[in-house]
């Protein structure tokens, strides 16, 4: 075998690109020919080491030991091209029920390990949807889709970035061993597989939505609907949407990008979309129900189910005009005078029910809820007294402060550093009498506080909240289960945040930020199905329990030497899947999967005359 260099050219351009295969000379009845095995693309190496390059991917093949100390980047394209050599002239075995071969023990070796377990899981809830159908539907080649398809599970098993994607998919997963091969698979193949991901959003989302609709039999009844953001690492002024706002992560130093979402009362996503880091909660609501609706069966009744943040009186209003019920944490004050007496208690949570005007009031109050809002308030308290006190003591001590308007200065300064403490107290500073209030030498002679009796309902009313909702015919304990379930979406922005790779965002241009973000999205409507399944059979692990446990089942090559029935030593190589654990085996039970694809074996037409010990097995 050697390398040989090809220079193509296009006509059009007068442009030239260089290649290289790796070639091998045969006989054949015309005389000598060139036969290819490999187009190795381009390599950056010097001429002088291609026959270095061509005798290791030979030793590779043969399983021979290099006698001479190889160079890491020869090593690691000899590696890459045995690999493709190997891929390239396997075949499926048929199965048999014995194979007695003779065989040399001391040359078995396995190599090529790759994770399995997890890809093989994810791929399975992949084909069930039938995306790769719909992709083929919307005019998307077969061989770009397995690109698409690493680019969504890699968030599901070692999420990152593009450039990260094609490095684990080439060398640490099998997924294209279970998916198949894409035909070309360059850096750019994975930014332009988002793009094309993401130009398919709405209707890729549409589809989804009747396609869990149909499998799940899921109502439409009742949906959730809430925002997150996620930070950007450096300026990102490519990006229009990326804007400073009020960061969930509180890095309040990096710009943000703002996702809404939808899912029902069972945690399946509806509808996702993306708004500058900067949009107000309250204006998003109407925007993301009008997308909605265009999946949504006309004329059955449907509840919306908001937190405070957006349930401004607009939304409310709009949500009654468009006949949509609603369940909302009621904002500011109710209708109501708050009474705690004689509540009734659900599940460890007082409740306590008010009707106005057509709309029922759920007072709740929790004491675990109480007690942290307690513990907080009495936290900081302290902090404002402490402090209070040191400015007071100040008045009479060598060197303190003393005069007048710098300690005014210092409490309207501590009075905006802890704003919900200060409007509970009442802070007087008394100036020296006689003079002048406006006296720059004007000292203090007292500082005194008080607690605000005005401000007691407030602390009586901690851990409590009101629930509001014009769903008059359900039931207290309906309503608050109800509401509960708004958790759910709350556990889907955990899950892309801690697991699918959400944040942080290290793109800096907008169509690059809206592919990764919408990837992890995808991502969700997988893990969430493999998540609801396991509940459903009364398994409540999460899916990172499951990952680590599935990334112990590999798929490896075993290589070995063998002597044919005429003495030749022949090199083969077997890939299969390491044999799946109890653990294992019980997952992909619950759902309807063995843990084996075809076994492959290669038979590489490199031999060698002399004879090894050999033993059958």
């Amino acid at each position: 075998m050697y390398i040989k260099k090809v220079i193509k050219g296009n006509g059009k351009t007068n442009k030239r690109y260089k290649y290289f295969h790796l070639v091998e000379s045969v006989r054949t009845e015309k005389g000598p020919r060139q036969r290819l095995i490999l187009n190795l693309g381009k390599i950056d190496l010097d001429p002088s080491q291609y026959p270095s390059l061509s005798r290791r991917i030979s030793d590779i093949l043969t399983g021979q030991m290099s006698i001479y100390e190889v160079p890491l980047k020869i090593e690691q394209i000899a590696r890459r091209a045995a690999t493709k050599i190997f891929d390239k002239n396997s075949r499926e075995e048929q199965s048999k029920s014995t194979d007695f071969q003779k065989v040399d023990i001391a040359s078995l070796k396995t190599m090529g390990s790759r994770s399995f377990g997890g890809e093989y899981l994810c791929s399975s809830i992949w084909k069930e949807l039938g995306i790769s159908n719909f992709l083929l539907q919307s005019g998307v080649s077969p061989n770009t889709i397995p690109i698409l398809e690493a680019l969504v599970l890699n968030r599901l098993i070692d999420p990152g970035s593009e450039r990260h994607t094609k490095e684990w998919v080439d060398n640490r997963s099998a997924l294209y061993e279970i998916s198949g091969r894409p035909l070309y698979h360059s850096l750019n193949s994975y930014y332009r597989g988002g793009d094309t991901l993401f130009k398919l959003k709405d209707k890729l989302e549409q589809y989804l939505y009747s396609s869990e609709k149909t499998l799940f039999s899921l109502q439409e009844n009742i949906f959730f609907f809430d925002l997150t953001n996620t930070y950007f690492e450096g300026e990102a002024k490519g990006n229009p949407k990326a804007k400073f706002g009020k960061p969930k992560e509180k890095r309040t130093d990096c710009r943000l990008v703002t996702l809404g979402m939808i899912i029902d009362e069972k945690g399946f996503a509806k509808y996702s979309k993306l708004f500058p880091g900067n949009q107000a909660e309250g204006e998003t609501l109407s925007t993301m129900i009008k997308e909605l609706e265009k999946n949504l069966t006309p004329g059955s009744d449907k509840t919306i189910v908001l937190d405070a943040g957006i349930a401004t009186s607009k939304n409310i209003h709009w949500l009654k005009e468009n006949k949509y019920h609603y369940i909302v944490v009621n904002r500011g004050k109710p209708p109501f005078e708050k009474d705690f007496s004689a509540m009734k208690t659900i599940r460890g949570i007082e409740i306590k029910r008010f009707e106005v005007e057509e709309e029922a009031y759920i007072l709740c109050r929790s004491k675990r809820k109480e007690a942290k809002e307690e513990s907080m308030r009495t936290r900081i308290e302290r902090l404002f007294t402490e402090r209070l006190k040191y400015f007071k003591q100040g008045l009479t001590r060598r060197h303190g402060t003393k005069n007048y308007q710098r300690v005014v200065e210092m409490i309207g300064r501590l009075k905006e550093k802890y704003p919900q403490i200060a409007k509970l107290y009442s802070v007087q500073v008394l100036p020296e009498s006689g003079k002048d209030s406006k006296d720059p030498g004007l000292k203090a002679i007292a500082l005194n506080w008080e607690k605000n009796k005005k401000y007691e309902p407030e602390i009586i009313s901690e851990g409590s909240y009101v629930l509001r909702t014009d769903r008059i015919d359900l039931s207290d304990e309906e309503i608050w289960n109800t509401y509960l379930m708004l958790g759910n979406i709350e556990y889907a922005w955990l899950s892309m945040k801690s697991h699918l790779g959400l944040r942080p965002n290290f793109h800096q241009k907008e169509k690059r930020v809206d592919t990764h973000i919408f990837a992890s999205v995808l991502a969700y409507h997988i893990l969430h199905i493999i998540e609801y399944r396991l509940h459903m059979s009364g398994d409540h692990r999460k899916w990172s329990t499951i990952r680590n446990l599935l990334s112990t089942h590999q798929r490896v090559t075993i290589a070995f030497r063998m002597e044919d029935e005429e003495g030749k030593i022949t090199q083969k190589f077997i890939r299969t899947c390491t044999v799946p654990e109890v653990e294992h085996k019980r997952i992909y039970n619950l759902f309807g999967l063995s843990g084996k694809i075809a076994r492959i074996s290669s038979l590489v037409k490199y031999c060698s005359d002399h004879k090894k010990t050999s033993m059958h097995i």
